[in-house]
């Protein structure tokens, strides 16, 4: 059998990105100032604003928030600035059968899961128009089976790579991505699960972003669009979010406000709230629980008996976080911040070490996504996902994002099973040697 030849280091070095995809920056310059801006918002007497329950969220807790953003950043920093001397990596061919594989599983569990939707062009006909929401569970969700459809974030990464940066023009790939696309806007719609569309689309940005050359001044638009990166896309995000609550909530207060009032007092309430509940439960229990409800969350869920096993193991029987949306809060805003869920699994001492080590484990896939890393290319996308949503909760610990890390494994994984994966010289080391 013909030895795989693996992608040569080039002396050009890491391929550049913009600021707002490096891990450090983006929690200095985006994340932190948008805490005080919601902070701010959520304060205030803005119109639409639904904060039903009592207000916890002092200038204590906002201070928290922010030294952990601050530690976050410096764990990050350190991790992005650490040597790379080799990645690994693999030939295009590999990488491809690779994807078309871990896509087609990706496809059939979707076709599983909206089988009955499928077949009936009826019921999806009434879905499409907005008369009928069905729940997951009653269109057929199997957990182990169902839950594979989250491996389309990894697939997304991978292929995003093969066709942005690598120009591979597989007729069948490129298929793969129309269609996972399709099936999970799809999804985005009928449960408003707009984080679906976040995994999907963030990591297909991230890999045209390396395939990009920076903009010039003779292009004026796109290098302002790249400068100002999550800033210039804050009224998408808002435009989607509000298309998205007409369907969802808008009949129930168009008789009391403009729509565009509801939809902004919506849109901060999401994360304003989660902060507030947050604040709530450090409030109302005692911490830290080590429970780890926040930070392994997917671990509770895990099927086969583990995570029952697991909950009693750590005194999880009746979980926190649902205890105080029963008590005090509102169920229709139930997630808790990543900054102070964290803090209430493990304390203060125990959030900073946390935020700064999985930070530091993001900076180093940073390096190494822009030098080709088969496995950074697959998981730093899920690092700007987690950093994004840390207003509402910790994405690391949840059963979505323990899927992608598991479908990226197995990828490589069979990669090496393959004999398709190879340690090389990263292309900063191979800079230097072709300098002297």
């Amino acid at each position: 059998m013909r030895k795989p030849e693996f992608p040569s280091a080039s002396p050009a070095g890491p391929r550049a990105l913009p600021w707002w995809t490096r891990p450090s920056t983006l929690s200095l310059l985006f994340v932190l100032p948008m805490l005080l801006v919601v902070y701010w918002a959520g304060s205030s007497e803005l119109g639409g604003l639904a904060v039903r329950t009592r207000n916890y969220l002092s200038t204590q807790h906002l201070v928290l928030c922010l030294g952990l953003v601050v530690f976050s950043a410096m764990g990050a920093a350190l991790g992005e600035g650490l040597q790379q001397r080799t990645v690994l990596q693999s030939c295009d061919e590999h990488l491809v059968r690779a994807a078309v594989c871990l896509g087609v599983v990706v496809l059939a569990a979707y076709v599983f899961w909206y089988r009955s939707l499928i077949l009936d062009p009826s019921v999806m006909l009434r879905i499409l128009t907005g008369a009928l929401k069905p729940e997951r569970d009653e269109i057929g969700r199997v957990v182990g089976i169902t839950s594979l459809v989250n491996c389309a974030a990894p697939f997304f990464s991978l292929a995003g790579y093969l066709v942005f940066v690598r120009k591979v023009r597989g007729g069948v790939l490129k298929a793969l991505v129309v269609l996972l696309l399709l099936f999970t806007f799809f999804r985005a719609y009928i449960w408003s699960e707009r984080l679906a569309t976040a995994e999907a689309l963030i990591p297909l940005v991230l890999a045209l972003l390396l395939a990009m050359p920076r903009p010039t001044a003779e292009q004026p638009v796109r290098r302002l669009l790249y400068g100002l990166g999550p800033y210039a896309a804050l009224p998408v995000v808002f435009l989607f979010f509000a298309v998205a609550e007409y369907f969802r909530s808008w009949t129930f207060y168009q008789d009391r406000m403009a729509f565009w009032e509801f939809a902004l007092g919506r849109f901060v309430s999401y994360y304003y709230t989660a902060l507030n509940n947050g604040a709530g439960m450090l409030a109302t229990t005692e911490w830290p629980s080590w429970k780890f409800e926040n930070v392994l969350n997917w671990l509770h869920a895990f099927p086969l008996g583990i995570g029952a096993w697991f909950a009693e193991a750590v005194g999880a029987t009746t979980e926190t976080g649902d205890l105080f949306l029963q008590r005090y809060g509102d169920p229709e805003f139930n997630s808790g911040s990543s900054f102070l869920g964290v803090t209430l699994d493990l304390g203060v001492g125990g959030a900073i070490l946390y935020f700064a080590l999985s930070a530091f484990c993001g900076g180093i896939l940073y390096s190494r996504y822009r030098r080709g890393d088969t496995l950074a290319l697959m998981l730093y996308p899920s690092v700007l996902v987690a950093i994004f949503e840390s207003f509402r909760y910790c994405y690391w610990g949840t059963s979505r994002a323990f899927v992608w890390l598991l479908g990226a494994v197995v990828v490589l994984a069979a990669l090496w099973a393959w004999g398709a994966l190879g340690a090389t010289r990263s292309s900063h080391d191979a800079a230097r040697r072709f300098a002297s």
